[in-house]
């Protein structure tokens, strides 16, 4: 080991030239569902931009925040056993993509676009995966407070989004869709009531 770069701070990011592929793995335990007869195609929602007061309210750390503790409740399932030194490097990339989507600075782009992986997303997912993605996002709302009020509306992006992060040949048209008020009946939450935005509702 080099001890000058022992020693030296580290960047607050760190361009990486690794796909980081090795996180791109199935779940562990595989869907006994049925799968789409090979060389079907089934095209993905169409994807909303998500509305601008998400960014104008929680802005860019906000979040952030949300993304990091959603990728730490992934960490400890079987879409990332595989990821080791790689996860936090992927977190960031989603990370970047989450709010440059949003409408924040293009970091995604600047930084990650040569390492698009599948259809240029920072993660691919099976259906169990895809199920596990968005239970573990709902929970992260909870985890970092996130406003009552902007839960639909991050949802109501991040749900056909989880689509577009399924693997080619995980899309059917018998995929099952979760919409806000659904999942919402099934959740008891220990969050606050809801608020309005005008009421200053931040996520920090």
């Amino acid at each position: 080991m080099d001890p000058i770069s022992a020693t030296a701070p580290r960047a607050r990011w760190t361009p990486c030239n690794r796909a980081c592929y090795q996180t791109l793995r199935w779940p562990a335990a595989q869907s006994s569902r049925d799968r789409p007869a090979r060389g079907a195609q089934t095209l993905c929602p169409p994807l909303p931009a998500p509305p601008h007061r998400l960014l104008a309210i929680c802005e860019e750390a906000g979040l952030r925040e949300l993304v990091r503790q959603h990728m730490a409740r992934l960490r400890t399932t079987p879409l990332f056993v595989h990821a080791g030194s790689c996860f936090d490097c992927v977190t960031e990339r989603v990370a970047d993509y989450v709010v440059e989507a949003c409408g924040g600075p293009l970091h995604y782009s600047q930084r990650h676009a040569h390492l698009q992986a599948g259809a240029g997303l920072p993660l691919l997912l099976d259906e169990d995966g895809r199920e596990l993605w968005l239970v573990q996002l709902w929970h992260a709302f909870d985890d970092v407070d996130f406003p009552m009020p902007l839960r639909a509306d991050f949802w109501g992006w991040a749900e056909p989004f989880s689509v577009h992060l399924l693997a080619p040949r995980s899309r059917h048209d018998g995929l099952t869709r979760y919409a806000y008020e659904t999942v919402r009946s099934w959740f008891t939450t220990s969050a606050s009531p809801s608020r309005s935005p005008d009421e200053g509702a931040s996520c920090l």
